[in-house]
């Protein structure tokens, strides 16, 4: 189950900045359609902290009911405190996850054993597989693997999405980890060389753009064909650079929209590309669009 391409999706809106059901489930089946293997809803790209308490189970009903093919649901459920974090897992694995990814409680830093408890308290509510999200540009701390791995070894953590921006990082949760347990690089420009040492796949979030180009550098990866990988590393590399041109997650969903026709919505902050951010990132796709049009 914890092995593949995962993508991280982005959280699509009304005219009204409501949860919009049909968009997303369109969403949902079209990645599905391109053969990726997980759907990671409730992510950062997916705005997880800015949904109210009550749409968490509109959007999750919406896109576990259109999984088609042989895709699942991971479901991001992390939260300042373990109530919470409790809580939102609890209703995912109701409501149908397949795994649960987790980042450690953020705003203030709790200890290390405290951490420990977190996650702790969340495998003994629920039985779905637990990923522990490592990303400390935004949760302010990062998770070490001598934690993250004294929690594999008790079986209360199946595996890690690291994305702390280096690929030296995703190497320390590889080296010395358990036997089973699934590291997962959430930096698009690792996941060639982090398969090629180990990883499990790869949580992608350029795969929401193209994701026949993903599934493809994620299959090709992990079949050990490594020059074929290597290749397609380097145009998912163009396309990171074109997500750049413009602000997180409005470039992801401005994309997808222009170059697979995707029906999107967005809600403030995270308001549509302005005209100069749109003129940026359109710039930026001309110098490389002949190079990833065979993967639209």
């Amino acid at each position: 189950m914890l092995r593949g391409l995962s993508v991280p999706v982005p959280t699509l809106f009304d005219a009204e900045g409501a949860v919009d059901p049909g968009r997303n489930a369109r969403f949902t089946r079209q990645l599905c359609d391109a053969g990726v293997d997980h759907i990671f809803v409730l992510g950062s790209l997916g705005e997880f902290a800015g949904l109210r308490d009550r749409e968490r189970p509109v959007l999750l009903e919406s896109v576990i009911e259109s999984l088609t093919r042989k895709a699942d649901a991971w479901v991001g459920c992390g939260a300042p405190s373990t109530p919470q974090a409790v809580d939102r897992a609890l209703e995912a694995e109701e409501m149908g996850a397949a795994a649960l990814v987790v980042v450690p409680p953020y705003y203030l830093h709790p200890t290390a054993p405290s951490i420990a408890r977190y996650y702790r308290a969340i495998r003994e509510a629920t039985r779905m597989p637990l990923l522990a999200y490592n990303i400390p540009s935004l949760v302010g701390y990062a998770l070490s693997p001598e934690l993250v791995h004294e929690l594999g070894r008790a079986k209360v953590l199946a595996g890690i999405k690291d994305t702390a921006g280096s690929l030296d990082s995703v190497r320390g949760f590889l080296a010395g980890r358990p036997e089973g347990f699934a590291v997962f690089p959430g930096d698009d420009a690792f996941a060639s060389a982090a398969i090629a040492a180990g990883a499990a796949g790869a949580v992608m979030g350029s795969a929401n753009v193209l994701p026949r180009l993903a599934e493809s550098l994620v299959r090709e990866a992990l079949a050990g064909r490594s020059d074929e990988a290597d290749r397609l590393q380097r145009l998912v590399d163009d396309l990171v650079e074109v997500l750049r041109a413009g602000p997180f997650p409005s470039s992801v969903k401005f994309l997808a929209a222009r170059l697979r026709g995707s029906d999107v919505g967005y809600r403030s902050p995270y308001d549509p590309l302005s005209p100069a951010e749109e003129e940026a990132v359109t710039r930026a796709l001309a110098r490389v669009e002949e190079r990833l049009r065979p993967f639209q």
